[in-house]
């Protein structure tokens, strides 16, 4: 038998380039949040895939930006510690995108890690072959890539090239993990995100990403206060919203509180796929000025 090989990989890059998009078609299940606004990822998520005898340890990350406040600087951290665990980087960039000065700053860091890079060519379904030889071209010369990698995350397009190279280039001996894990993650982490998905997608720009979801109740079946109703081996969540300010409140609830109703229903039906048992939902929206700036606030949000 062959022995067992393993390798941590980081999945970098700009925000909105697609790789939360990229860490669930890698999975083949959801587990990283979505949206087209950029910076919806906050931490560092861990998702493990064994495939024969190497196991990938994936990091999705959020995207590289210039922080502006406590919570982008510490997602910029969460950034620097997938960079450091990481054996292999998979560099994910919009190829409908122009080459900007965001992608050279980031080609400089790189430079300086001397890790195995790889360049994938996001969103190749909505390229033509020429345009898409174009991208190669242009991205080629900025770092000594191992492999360029054209793919769809969106469509799971051209992926078996990438786990062929993955696993040719998993060197490290033995496993990291136990066949058993697939993420960090807990059911709460998950919840939360799934929340604060459903309101960026339901709102976009109306709100700015100065929103955070605090789960404050979670009632497994046979505790008190568990709803009878719900059947068993149900969850009830009750979760905050947390917003900067009383203008981004009135947008959340709408006329009569219908879009935290669609927001709260969309969220419900996420997380019972995703937690693959009965789901209640409860959503409130808190004014909680400031929140990006206070440290207890960051430590509560896990961020």
């Amino acid at each position: 038998m062959a022995e067992r090989r393993h390798a941590t990989v980081a999945i970098i890059g700009l925000p909105n380039a697609g790789k939360s998009t990229l860490l669930n078609a890698l999975l083949g299940q959801k587990l990283a949040a979505t949206s087209q606004m950029p910076q919806t990822t906050r931490t560092r998520v861990l998702g493990v895939v064994d495939r024969g005898d190497v196991q990938l340890a994936f990091l999705d990350t959020p995207g590289i930006h210039l922080p502006k406040h406590a919570l982008n600087e510490r997602m910029m951290a969460h950034v620097d510690q997938a960079l450091e665990e990481a054996d292999l980087l998979l560099w994910v960039v919009d190829a409908d995108a122009y080459l900007g000065t965001g992608e050279h700053a980031l080609a400089k860091r790189l430079r300086k890690l001397e890790r195995p890079t790889y360049l994938l060519l996001n969103k190749l379904d909505l390229l033509s072959k020429g345009r898409l030889l174009e991208k190669i071209a242009t991205y080629k010369d900025l770092l000594p890539f191992v492999e360029i990698v054209p793919v769809s995350a969106k469509m799971s397009q051209n992926l078996d090239p990438l786990w062929s190279i993955l696993e040719r280039d998993a060197a490290q001996p033995g496993w990291l993990h136990e066949e058993e894990i697939f993420t960090d993650q807990t059911e709460r982490t998950l919840a939360a995100e799934f929340i604060r998905e459903k309101v960026l997608r339901k709102t976009r720009e109306e709100v700015p990403h100065g929103i955070a979801v605090l789960i404050e109740q979670w009632v497994e079946s046979g505790q008190d206060d568990y709803p009878e109703d719900l059947g068993e081996e149900g969850v009830f969540i009750a979760a905050q919203i947390l917003v900067d300010r009383d203008g981004h409140r009135k947008i959340l609830l709408g006329h009569g509180g219908e879009r935290i109703k669609d927001i709260r229903q969309s969220a419900q039906r996420e997380l019972r796929k995703v937690l693959q048992r009965p789901v209640r939902l409860e959503l409130f929206v808190k004014v909680d000025e400031g929140w990006r700036d206070r440290p207890e606030r960051l430590d509560r949000l896990s961020i």
